[in-house]
């Protein structure tokens, strides 16, 4: 009898697993979305001539997006996923933009600032709420680190296919361009 219980102790959870089809926030849940996170599809964009919150994306590697600095603050928002795109499978029903690859800086001799805005409403909205993540780029910082050597790794919450996306880029000089292409990952719930 102890020892079908002590069977029992040892695992996490005896019931099947229905990962993010089941409870949210549950460790099933939690597990199958770090799984699909690191073992996942990857699809990467460029940008559509004229790109709004409406539709944004192309799969294309000759436009990418672009996003002029402010003057030690951040530059305008760019939209880079629109209401009507679709960065993943059609049957996904969430995304997280994965990755960034900078493809040229006007300046690349001093840090960059990048972030990535997320919502349904405005940037200025989401801002607000703190619906963003940011990271760091310096292309020059190691010899031979030049601009599009590698891909960023970007860190942010799964949100909903249908949500708008947008870029902003901080720079020590007011409209230098920072130019990019950005990867996304899928989830099924």
């Amino acid at each position: 009898m102890f020892s079908h219980l002590l069977k029992e102790l040892r695992k996490i959870d005896h019931k099947a697993v229905e990962g993010l089809a089941g409870t949210s926030n549950s460790l099933a849940y939690k597990v199958h979305e770090i799984e699909k996170h690191f073992h996942g599809r990857e699809r990467w964009w460029g940008a559509l001539a004229g790109p709004d919150e409406t539709n944004a994306i192309e799969a294309n590697v000759g436009r990418p997006f672009a996003a002029a600095s402010g003057a030690d603050t951040w530059g305008l928002a760019i939209p880079i996923c629109g209401t009507a795109d679709n960065p993943v499978l059609g049957t996904d029903v969430k995304f997280d933009a994965h990755r960034i690859m900078v493809t040229d800086l006007d300046d690349d001799t001093t840090p960059w600032r990048m972030r990535i805005i997320y919502g349904t409403g405005t940037s200025g909205d989401a801002v607000t709420a703190g619906q963003w993540t940011e990271f760091m780029v310096m292309t020059n910082a190691v010899p031979g680190n030049r601009a599009g050597a590698s891909p960023v790794d970007v860190m942010m919450p799964r949100v909903d296919v249908g949500s708008k996306c947008w870029v902003q880029s901080w720079n020590d000089t007011n409209g230098e361009v920072l130019s990019f292409f950005w990867g996304a990952h899928g989830y099924a719930g």
